[in-house]
């Protein structure tokens, strides 16, 4: 009868409570929660136009809020990828005691530990902008572009995980390292020629490899001083470059310096 029925733990609540004055019927303010209860946010949305405690909660309990997804959509911060299944707690709860929910930050700094920190240049992470290279989704999905360095990848490097080159385990403790890397074809991959085809000490694999499938794509038989004619053609590569152990080791000879027929044919 009064225009302000009482609903949820509202029902439970002495009279007196509320009507602390001597006559039961003096005006009391109802229409907001703030004139009764305390604000336990401590001015977190004191500047938000609707600033009640009714608008994420209700009578049946403090505890709990419907401000849901959709309402963090028109924040100054949606929530994406794994930050939909991040709880709470986690960004507005960090210390377990006090709730906070305004001035916690934005960028990916403020909440995540760089890994990075002095082993990325300035040059490639900006202002510790982790977003350049991580997205959302997954953090373990990268998307820089590695074109910017002075190691364009190509072929089977576009789809090699930054782990394999940047990430080592030893002792089991993970060191990374993004500079100063060895970009030598070499300095990754085990050199099965041996010193053949080096060139100023230095093995160039690129020269006779594509970095696709690791083939000879790149080689041209006609660049070395036995061009191939005829059925020579035709002639499996083995057929003239065997295996032989050099070093303790075994190794196919190219450089087998035989360029006249009698040295193969009789």
């Amino acid at each position: 009868m009064t225009g302000y029925s009482l609903t949820g733990r509202h029902k439970e609540v002495d009279c007196r409570k509320c009507h602390t004055e001597t006559y039961m019927t003096a005006p009391l303010a109802h229409n907001e929660c703030k004139k009764c209860h305390s604000d336990y946010h401590k001015g977190d949305f004191a500047g938000l136009a609707e600033n009640d405690c009714k608008v994420c909660h209700s009578t049946d309990g403090f505890a709990g809020s419907s401000f849901d997804f959709e309402r963090h959509e028109k924040s100054t911060f949606p929530l994406r990828g794994a930050h939909l299944a991040t709880p709470c707690t986690a960004c507005h709860k960090k210390d377990g005691q006090n709730w906070k929910f305004r001035e916690i930050g934005k960028s990916c700094i403020q909440c995540h530990d760089n890994i990075h920190k002095g082993f990325i240049s300035e040059k490639y992470m900006p202002e510790n902008n982790c977003a350049l290279c991580h997205g959302n989704e997954n953090w373990g999905s990268v998307t820089f572009d590695h074109n910017i360095t002075t190691f364009q990848l190509i072929g089977k490097h576009l789809r090699t995980e930054c782990r394999s080159c940047h990430f080592e385990i030893r002792e089991g403790k993970t060191f990374q390292q993004f500079s100063n890397l060895d970009t030598k074809c070499a300095s990754c991959h085990d050199n099965i020629h041996g010193n053949q085809f080096e060139e100023s000490g230095i093995t160039d694999c690129k020269r006779c490899h594509g970095f696709e499938k690791w083939d000879r794509s790149n080689f041209n038989h006609d660049n070395t001083r036995f061009k191939l004619e005829g059925a020579h053609l035709n002639v499996n590569c083995n057929e003239c470059h065997k295996a032989e152990v050099v070093n303790g080791k075994s190794a196919v000879v190219y450089k087998t310096g035989k360029l006249a027929c009698a040295d193969c044919h009789q």
